[in-house]
């Protein structure tokens, strides 16, 4: 029987720290399912979750010699990625994919590979089963040597239409129960594909994934999988829901209450946007009375220039609006900010803080609690604001970690620099990233 090592790549050279926030790696979960069914004996190599070197990863693959590799591949992990594809000397056939590909792949053919690649641009659960067997099947987009090009949009066969058909075997992962922030036992589950938003900084907006329409899975295919999921984890009592938008529109905000009210054992926590929810306020209550603990919503900034120049859709009013209300209702809040963006003054950064600090005071007389999540601005392949920046200055700085804003537990992956493109300091940008942090963290 032929081999399959799928490997969630790291995001560190050496083995990274423990008690890093984690989640399960989803995307390679669905592939493992569907290349198995074909008959093909098949392993996930967690390199995050197992804590794997560069150089460990490469031994590995020598130890157990596999037919064929898949690993994802991000913009912060490109160089670590790249060297693990060049550094193993065993035979086997790879496969590359994750939302940067579609960006990237003119430089990955350039790649000194020893063995064949089949670069994946899109949803690789059909298509990768197929290509191994019979890779004569499957035409790519492009051929140079021994690396391959295939794009899956939603023309192709191998596109999956109806999402609601797809089924994850869960048994790949390595105990991909986690406690979450509230000390619950957690997994993770994904109810959609796509984004219907565009921003400029985001590597999900919808002009970099042009031709790929968001797809939604259906009541009945949800309920199954929590079904299962409690029956293969009866201790579970949290669901976090990994989609890039779960609460999107009124309709998806009706299936939430529908489908978790079902569940009073259970909590859940997801992704909300401030104009899915500014017009229906009425449904935040039924929200909390479906057992919604936390609602993540994408904040960026709280200066409304910046906001128009990063496509960030709702003002900051609908923002504060929007976040009074989850909080009223006793849901808690966890609001997630950047800083640094292009062209981005002290006084945008001030306008940033003393947003959060507003959403943090009100939270003090509410039932519901506030928290941040801080980021310094990378720019993503493929996105607006990175073609912004390779259009102006020529290159973006190469991939580094920042000690400095690496002071709070389980966030070092965060943490990369891919260089100021602010009008202000590494110094000042730093503190308000820092102090931005601790209004989260209780410390501010």
């Amino acid at each position: 029987m032929k081999k399959c090592i799928l490997i969630n790549s790291p995001i560190f050279w050496d083995a990274a720290a423990e008690g890093e926030n984690y989640l399960s790696p989803l995307g390679l979960g669905y592939i493992a399912t569907y290349v198995e069914k074909a008959g093909i004996q098949v392993e996930i190599l967690d390199a995050v979750k197992q804590r794997k070197s560069v150089e460990d990863i490469v031994k590995y693959i020598e130890e157990k010699q596999p037919d064929y590799v898949g690993i994802n591949i991000f913009t912060q992990n490109y160089k670590l990625v790249k060297a693990i594809c060049e550094q193993t000397k065993v035979k086997c056939e790879w496969f590359i994919g994750g939302l940067v590909v579609g960006s990237i792949y003119e430089e990955i053919v350039k790649w000194n590979l020893k063995n064949r690649m089949n670069i994946i641009i899109g949803d690789g659960e059909y298509i990768i089963p197929t290509i191994i067997l019979d890779n004569k099947k499957v035409e790519p987009i492009k051929k140079i040597e021994n690396i391959k090009v295939f794009r899956v949009n939603a023309e192709s066969e191998f596109f999956p239409r109806d999402i609601s058909d797809i089924v994850l075997n869960r048994k790949f992962f390595h105990d991909e129960i986690i406690k979450n922030h509230y000390g619950e036992r957690e997994i993770a589950m994904v109810t959609s594909r796509g984004c219907i938003y565009n921003c400029a900084f985001c590597g999900g907006a919808r002009s970099v994934n042009g031709g790929i329409p968001v797809r939604i899975r259906s009541e009945q295919s949800i309920v199954n999988e929590i079904n299962d999921i409690l029956k293969m984890y009866p201790e579970v009592k949290s669901i976090r829901v990994l989609d890039d938008l779960f609460l999107s529109n009124k309709q998806r905000i009706k299936q939430a209450i529908h489908v978790f009210s079902e569940y009073p054992q259970l909590s859940w926590r997801g992704m909300a946007h401030v104009l899915s929810l500014k017009p229906n306020l009425d449904d935040i209550d039924k929200l909390k009375g479906a057992n919604c603990r936390e609602l993540f919503m994408g904040i960026e900034s709280g200066s409304e220039s910046m906001r128009k120049k990063i496509n960030k859709v709702g003002s900051t009013g609908d923002v504060i609006e929007v976040a009074q209300k989850i909080l009223q209702e006793g849901i808690d809040l966890k609001g997630y900010f950047i800083y640094g963006f292009p062209q981005e003054t002290e006084y945008d950064f001030q306008q940033t803080y003393e947003l959060a600090r507003k959403i943090s005071n009100i939270s003090q007389t509410t039932e519901g609690n506030f928290r941040t999540s801080v980021f310094q601005f990378r720019p993503y392949h493929g996105t607006k604001l990175y073609n912004d920046i390779v259009s102006e200055k020529g290159i973006v700085h190469e991939c580094e970690f920042n000690d400095i804003i690496s002071k709070f537990k389980g966030r070092n992956q965060f943490n990369f620099d891919f260089g100021n493109y602010s009008e202000v300091s590494d110094e000042i940008l730093n503190q308000y990233i820092i102090k931005t942090q601790e209004i989260g963290e209780g410390n501010a």
